[in-house]
């Protein structure tokens, strides 16, 4: 029981990584409040529980964040863990199913001994870019700011922001994506070294290929060239990540602050 007399507040809880972290700190005696865009998804996921509960919550909206911390305060009086797994790959389901027949286009290519070069530059808008920035880099910025004074009336703890294998390594895709992640990087350094004083620690989890909806809006066989380019040639499961989230949260890492762990794979080394 690794997180018994701790509380835990894990964004994106409504599926993939989020969940299943959800679910694992739970497991190990945590009090869990998970937060979603989807209400329903986050109250189904979180439905076994014992302690905790499921919110609705767009992270990208400044106001609902501060909300929601204030009622974590009021209802359970501290906070211990702050996991910050929501997020999107494209800012529309209109442009994700574009980036999917890109995708499917370059492997078609390469079957045929081809190589096609996308052009994702001149397709990406400022809404586009902003939508992106805003779930990915501005929410996990909101929920930091509002946890932090909590953290530190609470004696410490622990905060984990999830960052992507394409904030480290270069792959052609749209800018928003990898600059959002880089972004969730630097802010998770800059605000370990201002919450180390106060027994808070920070750090990353970058992942390579993790069997999520996310990566399943992909044809299979784009989601098995996707996994082959890795050294460990598979798809991680989301249990794996949440195994990682386990030891950043847990006092198995209180000498951890400001890193960045990439279960990639070996996509990156």
């Amino acid at each position: 029981m690794k997180l018994a007399g701790k509380v835990a507040f894990v964004t994106g809880a409504g599926s993939g990584i989020g969940a299943a972290t959800a679910r694992l700190f739970a497991e190990h005696g945590a009090t869990v409040i998970g937060a979603d865009i989807s209400e329903a998804n986050v109250k189904e996921v979180l439905s076994g529980i014992d302690k905790g509960e499921g919110i609705a919550l767009d992270v990208a909206d400044s106001t609902a964040v501060k909300e929601a911390f204030a009622h974590v305060e009021n209802r359970y009086g501290a906070l211990h863990v702050l996991i910050n797994a929501a997020g999107i790959n494209a800012p529309t389901r209109e442009e994700n199913q574009r980036l999917v027949e890109v995708n499917v286009q370059v492997f078609e290519a390469r079957k045929r001994g081809e190589i096609l070069h996308p052009d994702f530059l001149s397709g990406v808008t400022d809404e586009h870019f902003d939508r992106v920035l805003a779930v990915n880099l501005k929410g996990p910025f909101y929920t930091i700011r509002e946890a932090a004074p909590l953290m530190k009336r609470s004696g410490g703890g622990s905060i984990v922001n999830i960052s992507s294998v394409s904030a480290l390594v270069g792959t052609p895709m749209p800018l928003y994506y990898p600059a959002s992640k880089a972004g969730v990087l630097g802010m998770t350094r800059a605000a370990a070294g201002e919450l180390a004083p106060h027994d808070i620690r920070v750090n990353a989890v970058a992942p390579g290929a993790v069997d999520t909806p996310l990566l399943r809006a992909q044809p299979d066989e784009i989601v098995d060239s996707i996994a082959s380019v890795q050294p460990i040639s598979s798809l991680a499961k989301p249990e794996d990540l949440a195994a990682t989230m386990l030891f950043l949260a847990s006092d198995d890492s209180k000498y951890y602050t400001g890193q960045t762990l990439s279960p990639s794979g070996g996509l990156y080394m």
